[in-house]
């Protein structure tokens, strides 16, 4: 995991989704020529907007059943409480499995961009993908530095933490397909491999939620580093399962869906596996 969890969480009474989120879905849908102080003017003027509009305040205490259970998680490796944790993070603390797939809207965004890109990679779609494959195949590029050059294409706007987080799981995503298909072409992917990327991209970028939302618990539990990192992988790879299973039950049928379309199924299998761990509590 590249997303620290140092962080002490989202102090009370804020928004449940904050004032920069819908500027950032923006750009990364409709990337712009701008400026940063043109960029900087319209988000001024977008977060002037935005607070005319009725925001939906967080309740104090939102994350506290969700960090208890999860620090039983830790220190037992009780599967019930694990699932429990999730549950109670989504419903109290996110307002609802709804609530939080809309919060991971850039993730969702971002691995919609990801999936057309791959598949224009594929079919050469495009001249100016065709230069691009053409440039990359003279420089004789490791796997890490082609999943580098992947994600530049697909996110290579500002610095946000929700950027880096999606950097990170596009990354790690790539990773684990490459562990899973020691011989896939990252150039050359099928649907089905592009598919378990977004299984992979978007189970990262719900780890990565909650981990900065409540990961000050893996710090403060009395647990060794290395039970902690053990927890944190097995807390993964449970994710990675659950959101697979829906991703593949929410795309059944799709063969050419359009970006919005498959924005779309992404945060459809992130409300259905939290609306699952909700009806666990």
């Amino acid at each position: 995991m590249g997303t620290s969890t140092s962080s002490s969480g989202p102090g009370k009474d804020v928004p449940f989704d904050p004032p920069w989120l819908d500027p950032l879905v923006e750009e990364i849908e409709n990337p712009s020529e701008q400026t940063p102080e043109e960029s900087d003017e319209e988000n001024e003027t977008q977060a002037e907007e935005d607070q005319s509009q009725p925001v939906e305040i967080a309740p104090h205490g939102r994350f506290g059943s969700a960090r208890r259970y999860l620090g039983e998680y830790l220190q037992s490796g009780d599967e019930n409480s694990l699932v429990k944790s999730l549950g109670s993070y989504s419903r109290k603390g996110m307002g609802g499995a709804a609530n939080l797939s809309r919060r991971m809207r850039a993730s969702t965004s971002v691995g919609a961009g990801l999936f057309n890109f791959l598949q224009d990679v594929r079919d050469g779609s495009t001249p100016k993908v065709q230069e691009w494959i053409h440039q990359l195949s003279a420089q004789n590029l490791s796997a890490q530095e082609l999943t580098d050059e992947i994600i530049e294409q697909v996110l290579s706007t500002g610095g946000s933490l929700d950027e880096e987080s999606c950097r990170d799981s596009m990354s790690q995503a790539m990773s684990d397909l490459l562990i899973r298909y020691p011989d896939v072409d990252l150039l050359k992917m099928n649907d089905d491999s592009i598919w378990t990327v977004m299984e992979f991209f978007i189970a990262n970028e719900a780890l990565n939620r909650i981990f900065l939302d409540i990961g000050q618990v893996f710090e403060s539990a009395r647990v060794s580093p290395q039970e902690a990192v053990f927890r944190m992988n097995d807390m993964r790879e449970y994710l990675k399962a659950e959101v697979s299973a829906q991703l593949q039950e929410v795309r059944k049928n799709t063969k050419a869906a359009t970006t919005a379309e498959l924005n779309n199924i992404l945060q459809s299998a992130l409300r259905i596996t939290f609306e699952i761990f909700e009806g666990e509590i």
